[in-house]
């Protein structure tokens, strides 16, 4: 077997080759877009065409490549195909919407480098991983592995939605006896919290015009993202003053340093924009949640009925309570941590049908009945009814720590990086979790900001190479022998 530093300087002379390809992948917007949705491309033509690029690059390299899953799926196999065992590596393709407005190195889809860093929506989740994974296989077929187990690389397409993908994999071909998704951090992540979704849908307020009267609220496009902007279009009756509205809203962002926005009179009405911090749902403690911050300011003023249940909602309830206490869902477990909350969605128009969506995660220990109930026992006035979304795979998820999937990646990880053998724990959801024995494994290094579902959205390039050579040596390890 290759030593540590073997294992590095072999996965450097693919930086090059590697580079070029990783930067075509970023430039594909592979975001979910019905509009282009068809038979043969589910999730629309962003999707397809970056799952074409994999089946591309897989061929020229001389891999055995599919679509497979009703063209959600691409596979790449290499290794003996009449063995029983197989080591799987679960990927995905798409990404969230660009929000071009917030970013300022680069556009979302033109990536950029400057110094060591590359900049381009998705190269955080997961694009650069998933390329670094990719190549990991290729050093090892260049070098003539022979594994002992199938190894097969599986690229979905819908993770940042409903994961459509892969209930059609699993169905078609089943789970790989074992493997891991480069859709985390390093060291290893034998755990993630489970993942459930509330919808609260309700009316909003048709009555007579009042002294302020909300005609729209909108936070969020993802519930898997904290909002980092928020609009509210609010009319006042002639006897109340405009100015001082304005005046307010100014004083209101101003003694909240961490926020800004903006506040405008056009036409009768008073249009305000409110600009928090948008990051990954997993950890809504590192945002700012424009949408409850708005609803915020908004609910110390006498609006009526629905537009006032919903501000008091937003912005009292849920703001700043990202470990939901005051829903009486405050949770700790020693080994997997608090349930967090993301208020990630409320659209609000009069006379209309609105909602709210909120995304918890949570670990072993709180049910998803116990979350319903206590949302429904804290809806206040607002006339509601609550949904829980069904979803995929949105069980927590913990693998035995003492099964060769956790302690050989393990050691590989603290071999390459002269660090003690650990785990870590995610709030996040990767495809890891639908594998009995599934972990999530890099490609993200410990001590950095988490960066997916941010503006300028960045990975630096000196660490692809080294999740490249961790994930070659995991793979050659994980396939050399059978059980």
């Amino acid at each position: 077997m290759l030593t540590t530093n073997k294992w590095q300087l072999t996965a450097q002379k693919y930086q090059d080759k590697l580079l070029v390809d990783l930067l075509q992948f970023l430039a594909i917007p592979s975001v979910l877009d019905p509009q282009t949705a068809t038979f043969q491309r589910p999730f629309g033509i962003g999707i397809d065409t970056a799952l074409q690029f994999l089946v591309d690059i897989a061929t020229r390299d001389g891999f055995k490549v599919e679509r497979v899953a009703d063209n959600m799926v691409v596979t790449v196999d290499y290794g003996p195909d009449d063995v029983p065992e197989t080591v799987g590596v679960l990927s995905h393709v798409d990404v969230v919407p660009g929000n071009a407005a917030a970013w300022r190195v680069t556009v979302p889809f033109s990536p950029k480098i400057v110094d060591d860093r590359l900049y381009g929506r998705g190269v955080y989740d997961m694009k650069a991983d998933l390329i670094a994974s990719y190549y990991a296989l290729k050093q090892l077929k260049d070098q003539g592995f022979v594994p002992k187990r199938k190894i097969r690389l599986i690229f979905g397409s819908d993770e940042e939605s409903d994961w459509r993908d892969m209930q059609a994999y699993l169905k078609d071909f089943g789970e790989p006896t074992l493997g891991f998704s480069p859709d985390g951090t390093f060291p290893v992540v034998p755990g993630e919290k489970g993942v459930q979704t509330i919808t609260m849908r309700f009316v909003g307020d048709t009555f007579d015009y009042r002294e302020f009267e909300l005609l729209a609220f909108q936070a969020g496009t993802r519930d898997n993202v904290v909002p980092g902007k928020a609009t509210a279009i609010v009319k006042l009756s002639d006897n109340q003053d405009i100015n001082l509205f304005l005046k307010q809203y100014e004083q209101y962002l101003t003694a909240e340093p961490l926020i800004s926005g903006i506040g405008q009179y056009d036409d009768g009405k008073i249009h305000l924009t409110l600009y928090g911090k948008s990051v990954h749902g997993a950890y809504p403690e590192d945002g700012l949640n424009a949408g409850t911050y708005l609803a915020h300011f908004l609910s110390h003023y006498a609006f009526q009925h629905q537009a006032q249940a919903l501000l008091h909602q937003l912005g009292d309830v849920y703001h700043r309570d990202v470990f939901a206490a005051n829903i009486g869902l405050a949770y700790h477990d020693q080994i997997m941590g608090d349930l967090t909350m993301n208020v990630g969605q409320t659209v609000y128009r009069q006379g209309q049908e609105g909602y709210i969506r909120i995304q918890f995660r949570y670990p072993v220990g709180m049910s998803e009945t116990t979350i319903l109930t206590q949302i429904q026992r804290h809806v206040g006035p607002l006339k509601a009814k609550i949904f829980k979304e069904v979803q995929f795979g949105s069980q927590p998820h913990m693998v035995d720590l003492n099964d060769v999937i956790v302690t050989k990646l393990q050691n590989i990880y603290a071999q390459q990086t002269n660090t003690d053998k650990t785990y870590k724990i995610s709030n996040g959801g990767s495809y890891a979790r639908l594998l009995k024995r599934g972990v999530a494994f890099g490609g993200q290094f410990p001590n950095l900001p988490v960066m997916s579902h941010q503006p300028d959205e960045y990975v630096l390039l000196s660490n692809i190479s080294r999740a490249q050579a961790i994930f070659a040596q995991a793979l050659y390890e994980l396939a050399e022998t059978t059980t």
